[in-house]
């Protein structure tokens, strides 16, 4: 990630003391040459990923505000009660008449939120794990969810008639949370514009504009319903954002999708306005983004209601939600259960991923106890193993078990929870920032005395010399046995359960020395099953549930593979033998060129353990003849192979 040092100006000030005028010059043309200006260039120079971000993992938000009033389809209940063959405009001509006798503008009053306490959501907050929360700030509805001079239609001044945003900053960070605002409004301009050759009206109010027009016709209303010039929503969008900015200092800053038909230059404005905020405030920020939105080196790549597939070396977001359907608070919500959100967590973290939660309150400021306790479930697994979560970088592989594949597309963007959850067999890791120690985390428990085996950590793929000098699972008092085989780490749960927490068990591995861990599609495997036997002794056979080639006891007989490469270059070649009869040198010759390598003596037939062969280069790609053979007949002693490994460097 990108390193920015500050200068530490009460050094600077000291020694411009001693250096008199000639310094202050030098001073000022440092401090400008850090000013962010209004370029992707310069932007780019901002950290997108900050420290406390990477450490952070967990965030809540909610989707609270006028939409929480009907509490019938959605958040976007405010659109789409204006659109005729939605069945929120049904509901609301049943419940409460035409649009145009009681507009979405009607609820703003009912609004009351009468028993909103900023201190008891921030509790609630912290005892689930939060390490950074705060509110929707405006959603699509445009509707501020604090004390705003931008706009009449904010919740200091209608509706709770509360600086909801300030009541809420001052409660997280009195807990020791960052405060995250988030950003929909870019989506609510009322505007016309021109699609093949013809105008239309577009933003979230468009059939406003077309079915109900005299809405409009009050200009107070218009404003809420995004109704002016583009010029003037497009300042009056910047001018919210600043405002935030100022008043409460947000750490992160999350945008919903269609910021991307925010221009370009304004977007550059508001970004370099935050940044060099945040750099007065001597703070660390975030800018979040969906879709292509924003340059990926600016600011964190945000998934919706997804996430990604796979580990990547760069950082990112998803926003998912505590409910089954909408985003907001309805009377027919359903609440997922405790293990699908914190599987969700665990997987996401283990992908370099953080995850924001959401969760829907009322419109009268409860949360609903259905949501309390699945906040509350999620806090007490991470009281137990926060360890395993918070602070800690992503190992080598993300995870192994049956549910890694064929996994559901995500609501924006790559995979989405398994359809049947997860098993007590899906591992997840993750490792301590200084790569002592690997934690291990089952998706559920395994059963009382039984063993699982950690296959990423199997000795066929390791180099380097890492040891594991203890094995323990985060919550028992138990010691787990273990055993570092060739093909993993076998470990035993306890005889009981106990204290663990079964939603997802951790098992803490603590190592000694450093090791580099071959992914399995990284080495290409020459197998024992592969192998074309010359000979009428030698045969492959089972051993400790492998097959291997055994009985090669004459030294004219010989192993033959044939190997496709796929690209010409240099490889690390080992092999994965048991010298039971003692130490013995082989040859390998690959396109005539051959390597004599020496395997020592095994502590038994069934003992493998991989010995370095050396390196080949392929001159080309395709399909090229490996043999392995005695290299001296007459000192020739039986061996066992299991595989040669061809390993690309």
């Amino acid at each position: 990630m990108k390193r920015h040092a500050r200068p530490d100006i009460q050094s600077c000030l000291i020694v411009a003391l001693l250096m008199g005028p000639t310094f202050g010059l030098l001073l000022t043309s440092a401090t400008q040459a850090q000013t962010f200006t209004t370029s992707w260039d310069s932007l780019s120079k901002h950290e997108e990923a900050p420290e406390w971000f990477r450490d952070a993992k967990f965030g809540i938000y909610f989707h609270w505000g006028v939409y929480c009033v009907p509490a019938f389809g959605s958040e976007w209940y405010p659109r789409n009660m204006h659109l005729k063959n939605q069945r929120e405009y049904k509901h609301h001509l049943e419940t409460y008449g035409d649009p145009t006798e009681f507009g979405y503008h009607d609820f703003v009053p009912k609004f009351k939120a009468e028993f909103f306490d900023a201190d008891e959501w921030a509790d609630l907050f912290a005892k689930a794990g939060a390490r950074f929360a705060g509110p929707v700030a405006e959603h699509h509805d445009g509707f501020s969810m604090w004390d705003s001079d931008q706009t009449p239609w904010n919740a200091k001044d209608m509706g709770p008639k509360r600086d909801i945003t300030g009541e809420l900053a001052e409660a997280v960070r009195k807990r020791g949370m960052r405060l995250v605002t988030t950003f929909h409004h870019a989506r609510n301009n009322l505007y016309q514009i021109e699609r093949n050759g013809q105008k239309q009206w577009t933003g979230h109010y468009d059939r406003v504009k077309i079915d109900f027009p005299s809405l409009l016709d009050d200009p107070k209303q218009a404003i809420l319903y995004g109704y002016m010039p583009r010029e003037d929503f497009l300042k009056m969008w910047k001018g919210k954002l600043m405002e935030v900015i100022d008043k409460y200092q947000p750490d992160l800053m999350w945008f919903d999708s269609w910021l991307d038909e925010i221009p370009e230059q304004t977007r550059m404005e508001y970004l370099a306005y935050y940044f060099n905020k945040a750099r007065q405030w001597n703070k660390d920020v975030v800018v979040t983004f969906k879709q292509k939105d924003l340059p990926q080196d600016v600011g964190v790549l945000d998934l919706e209601k997804g996430r990604m597939g796979e580990m990547t070396d760069f950082y990112w977001l998803t926003d998912d939600t505590i409910s089954l359907g909408s985003w907001c608070y309805t009377q027919d919500l359903r609440i997922k259960p405790t293990k699908q959100v914190l599987h969700s967590l665990i997987d996401i973290v283990s992908k370099n991923g953080v995850l924001l939660l959401n969760i829907s309150p009322k419109a009268n400021g409860t949360i609903p106890e259905v949501q309390q306790k699945v906040l509350l479930e999620i806090g007490q697994w991470l009281a137990m193993n926060g360890e395993a979560i918070y602070n800690t970088r992503t190992w080598y592989v993300f995870g192994e078990g049956p549910t890694n594949r064929n996994l559901p597309k995500g609501h924006f963007g790559g995979v989405a929870d398994p359809s049947g959850g997860y098993q007590p067999q899906d591992i997840r890791f993750t490792r301590s920032k200084d790569a002592k120690t690997i934690y291990a985390i089952a998706m559920g428990w395994p059963g009382e005395s039984t063993e699982l085996l950690i296959t990423s950590l199997a000795k066929e793929r390791m180099q380097g010399d890492m040891k594991i000098q203890r094995v323990s699972m985060l919550g028992s008092r138990e010691a787990i046995p273990f055993q570092w085989r060739q093909d993993g780490l076998s470990v035993k749960t306890p005889a009981r359960k106990g204290q663990v927490n079964d939603l997802a068990v951790v098992f803490k591995i603590e190592t000694t020395g450093s090791a580099t861990f071959l992914k399995q599609e990284e080495a290409i495997p020459l197998t024992a099953e592969q192998a074309v036997l010359d000979g009428d002794q030698i045969h492959t056979e089972e051993r400790a549930g492998r097959t291997n080639i055994g009985f090669w006891d004459r030294p004219q007989e010989s192993v033959h593979w044939l190997v496709r490469v796929p690209e010409a270059g240099s490889y690390l070649v080992r092999g994965e033998f048991a010298a039971g009869a003692g130490a013995t040198a082989l040859s390998l010759t690959v396109d005539r060129k051959t390597t004599t390598f020496t395997v020592d003596r095994a502590l038994g037939w069934d003992s493998p353990a991989f010995t370095n062969i050396g390196k080949i280069t392929f001159e080309s790609s395709g399909v090229h003849h490996v043999i392995l053979r005695p290299a001296d007949p007459s000192q020739w002693r039986a061996i066992n192979v299991w595989q040669i490994q061809l390993i690309p460097q």
